[in-house]
C-alpha cells in the first residue's frame, strides 16, 4: 500500500503540473519551488535507521523495480484514463465552448448543430484533442521515468524509518518468495484495473454528492467572513496608495477589482 500511495501521489503531482503549465512554468520559479520544498523539510535518518537502509533499499528494489512507475502510468492511460479522455475528446459541447466562448446550452443547440458549427469554425478539434492526449501521455511517461529513482530512494528511507530490523527481514523474506514476487508484479496491474473506475462511477451519490453540496456549505462557512472590499469602498487615500503600489491607473484598478469580484461570485 505504501508503494501504491507513493506512485499515486507522484502521478497526481505530475498531472497537476502538466495540466497547469502556466502555474508550473510562469508563476512558479526556482525560488517558489524551493520555498514549498522547505515547508516539508525532514529530519535526517538516525544511525539506527541508516543501518536498516541497505535492507530497506533491497526490498524497495523488489517492490518498485525499474520501469514500474512508467508501467503503471501506461496501464492507467490504456485501461482507465484512456477511455475517459476519449469520451472527453468527443465532447462537441466542450469543443464548441472552446471555439466560440459560448456553451451549447447557452446557444440552445443540439449535438448535431454543434458538430456542424465546429466543422466550420474548428474542423481540426478532434485532431487537436488527440494531439494533446498523446503529448500528455508521453510527458507523463517521461516524468515518471525521471521521478522513479527519487521515489525509490524515498521509499527505502520510509521502510528504514517505519519498520524494525526484524520486520524488514520478514518483509524481505516474503518478497523473495514466488508468491511475494508475483504480488509485487500483479499489484501494478490491479492498480490500473478498470474495475476500480467502474466501482467508483457505479455510486454517483458518493462520488458527486459532496460536490453538489459544496456551494451551499461554502456559502454557509463564509457567511460571517467579510468579502473583499470593492473599489468604491476604498477611500481616496487608499485608492491612491494601491495605485502607487501596483502601478495601475484608476480605471485599471477599478476594472480589475470589479472583474475579480465577479469571478469570486461566479465561483460561489
Amino acid at each position: 500500500m505504501l508503494r501504491k500511495t507513493m506512485i499515486a501521489l507522484s502521478g497526481a503531482a505530475a498531472l497537476t503540473l502538466l495540466s497547469t503549465p502556466t502555474l508550473a512554468q510562469d508563476e512558479m520559479g526556482q525560488d517558489e519551488f524551493a520555498a514549498i520544498a522547505a515547508m516539508f523539510e525532514v529530519e535526517p535518518l538516525t544511525a539506527e535507521q541508516e543501518a536498516r537502509l541497505p535492507l530497506a533499499t533491497q526490498i524497495v528494489g523488489r517492490v518498485l523495480p525499474e520501469g514500474a512507475m512508467m508501467e503503471v502510468m501506461g496501464s492507467m492511460f490504456e485501461r482507465t484514463l484512456g477511455p475517459v479522455m476519449a469520451m472527453a475528446n468527443e465532447d462537441t459541447g466542450a469543443a464548441l465552448t472552446g471555439a466560440l466562448g459560448y456553451s451549447a446550452d447557452e446557444l440552445a443547440v443540439s449535438n448535431e448543430t454543434s458538430a456542424e458549427i465546429l466543422a466550420i469554425v474548428d474542423p481540426a478539434w478532434r485532431e487537436r484533442n488527440a494531439a494533446i492526449t498523446n503529448v500528455t501521455q508521453a510527458m507523463m511517461a517521461d516524468m515518471m521515468t525521471q521521478m522513479e529513482p527519487i521515489v525509490r530512494d524515498v521509499m527505502a528511507e520510509l521502510y528504514a524509518i517505519y519498520f524494525t530490523e526484524s520486520e524488514l527481514v520478514d518483509i524481505d523474506a516474503f518478497f523473495s518468495t514466488p508468491s511475494g514476487l508475483r504480488y509485487a508484479r500483479e499489484s501494478y496491474a490491479m492498480a490500473g484495473d478498470p474495475r476500480i473506475m467502474s466501482a467508483m462511477f457505479s455510486n454517483p451519490e458518493i462520488m458527486f454528492g459532496m460536490v453538489n453540496e459544496m456551494p451551499a456549505k461554502m456559502e454557509q462557512a463564509l457567511a460571517d467572513v467579510p468579502a473583499a472590499r470593492g473599489f468604491d469602498e476604498l477611500s481616496s487615500a487608499e485608492q491612491a496608495r494601491v495605485m502607487a503600489l501596483t502601478g495601475l491607473s484608476k480605471a485599471e484598478l477599478r476594472d480589475g477589482m470589479a472583474a475579480a469580484a465577479q469571478m469570486h461570485e461566479g465561483g460561489m
